[in-house]
């Protein structure tokens, strides 16, 4: 059983940094991004558990203008727009609760980045698109892809011989 988790295992291994410090801002900045993905982008345009009532949006129902704009990004994503929106909205809600706990952190960038990629490529420019938080998102994305949770994440604590016992 372990040979056939194994490829798995090493997707899921946080990039080695020992030092403390280094742990410290990883973790910072990934429950910061995850916060600002399921806390403040996904709300407004996914029904999420914590979503306001005043959204209106019933869990997993995404948000009219949320399907209006995607229908706007062209083919193929003119021809099912409430999939493409409804995507979009799950990984930004999940994505970002992924990112908090430090779970399947080099997996879950990977949507989050193609997300971000997408509107990047394909939203039309008009005065009220910030393309830079886009971007920031984006980039962040790809630094996490790249080293993973940290040592203050679940995917370290996942994947240590002994998950009990943390070395720091």
């Amino acid at each position: 059983m372990n040979q056939l988790l194994l490829p798995l295992k090493k997707l899921i291994i946080p990039f080695r940094v020992d030092a403390v410090m280094p742990n410290t801002l990883i973790l910072i900045l990934r429950v910061l991004t995850g916060y600002l993905l399921s806390f403040v982008l996904a709300i407004n345009k996914f029904g999420t558990p914590w979503t306001p009532k005043l959204m209106g949006l019933e869990l997993f129902e995404v948000s009219d203008w949320f399907i209006k704009l995607v229908e706007q990004f062209g083919p193929p994503f003119s021809q099912m727009p409430e999939l493409f929106a409804w995507s979009a909205g799950f990984t930004e809600a999940l994505g970002g609760i992924l990112l908090i706990l430090g779970l399947n952190t080099r997996i879950t960038p990977f949507f989050i980045t193609t997300t971000m990629f997408v509107t990047i490529a394909f939203r039309p420019l008009n005065e009220s698109w910030n393309i830079i938080r886009t971007f920031i998102f984006f980039c962040q994305g790809l630094f996490f892809m790249g080293f993973g949770s940290g040592k203050f994440g679940l995917d370290y604590v996942l994947t240590r011989r002994n998950p009990i016992q943390l070395h720091f």
